[in-house]
């Protein structure tokens, strides 16, 4: 059986990767779009002028985003594997946390390769895609905090990670309430796409958080051994 603290040392390194390269490889993609003239230029962050969908769907950067998104689909799947080994109690536990995983990675493949092309379908495809990815990924960083805190590992970016977990819900049903209390949907859509980035971008801070515990439950558990 693995070491539980070898296998942290992995988790660290991939949630480092997961906290950088998904919020590059977004961020970078929107300026190619921009420069190419798909999408306007601005801060998306606050000033929801496009979506993180509409930057992947045509030009140079339809190719880059999809070259990128999909193996990093696969990090991902990496992480919640290693995650479940480490939190496992026995080799048999149910392997919760990577099923999750699993769901969410296939969604973000399912996401990514219908960006850019026509057709209610596609779009039905993007809209299930992106909600499952970001809901189950979501779920697998409380489900993974609520572990650590069961088996009462150090891990000094629990609590941060939780009021982050928190931000998140409450960002999530804001957008919700204003999708179902404003008439027009045209001011639902002037708020929507800005969400949209801060989701994203609060979700994989949530990452960075999650390498900084891992590294500690890592030195933690040697010390210990």
């Amino acid at each position: 059986m693995t070491k539980p603290q070898m296998i942290s040392r992995d988790i660290a390194r991939v949630a480092l990767v997961l906290a950088i390269l998904p919020t590059a490889v977004i961020n970078i993609n929107y300026l190619i779009a921009a420069s190419e003239g798909y999408v306007p230029w601005c801060v998306p962050y606050w000033d929801s002028c496009t979506s993180i969908s509409a930057t992947g769907r045509e030009g140079s950067a339809f190719f880059f985003f999809k070259s990128t998104m999909i193996p990093i689909a696969f990090i991902y799947l990496w992480y919640w594997k290693l995650a479940d080994q480490a939190l496992a109690e026995t080799d048999h536990s149910p392997r919760t946390i990577a099923n999750i995983g699993i769901i969410a990675c296939v969604a973000l493949i399912c996401y990514t390769g219908a960006l850019g092309a026509v057709g209610d379908s596609f779009r039905l495809v993007r809209r299930i895609g992106i909600i499952v990815f970001f809901t189950f990924t979501y779920l697998n960083q409380l489900l993974v905090l609520y572990q650590i805190h069961r088996r009462k590992l150090a891990d000094p970016s629990r609590q941060m990670q939780f009021a982050l977990c928190l931000l998140i819900l409450a960002i999530g049903v804001l957008t919700l309430s204003l999708e179902i209390s404003l008439d027009n949907y045209d001011d639902y859509d002037d708020y929507e796409d800005a969400f949209e980035w801060i989701l994203a971008l609060l979700i994989h801070v949530n990452f960075l958080l999650a390498w900084w515990g891992w590294r500690t439950t890592t030195h933690s558990s040697a010390s210990q051994g």
